[in-house]
């Protein structure tokens, strides 16, 4: 079984945006310390509105340690819409992505790499590896 985990709230930051689930805590606290109860409900409300996900895939990978994460709406089988954001998570950066975006990039980092093992062969070695995960 899939773990599953509420949204999180997103933290912009320039122009990535970084997950932490505690950032609706922070507002509420913050906007109880200025004594503002409005902006009190409103950050109970992203809480209790929050979205449950569905984690795909959590892995470190052991050979350079990064940190990679898919996550989608829980959705009954095949009520993903492209309404829908999957989010991808590559160490402190997340792309939130709608199921096309999501399926050209893959296929933009399959053809990536077939190009790069055109040119150097000697990688093959690592995307044998790559792709033997074992669970």
């Amino acid at each position: 079984m899939r773990e599953t985990i509420p949204q999180a709230v997103c933290l912009r930051v320039g122009v990535f945006s970084l997950d932490t689930p505690v950032f609706g805590s922070c507002r509420k606290r913050d906007a109880a310390m200025n004594d503002n109860p409005d902006e009190v409900r409103d950050a109970e409300d992203v809480i209790e509105n929050a979205e449950r996900r569905i984690v795909l895939q959590d892995l470190i990978w052991p050979e350079t340690g990064l940190a990679t994460r898919s996550t989608i709406p829980d959705r009954p089988k095949d009520g993903l819409t492209e309404d829908d954001i999957i989010e991808l998570t590559l160490d402190f950066v997340t792309l939130s992505l709608t199921p096309l975006e999501f399926i050209q990039l893959a296929a933009f980092l399959r053809m990536s790499i077939d190009d790069l093992l055109e040119r150097h062969p000697s990688f093959q070695r690592a995307v044998v590896s790559a792709f033997d995960i074992r669970e």
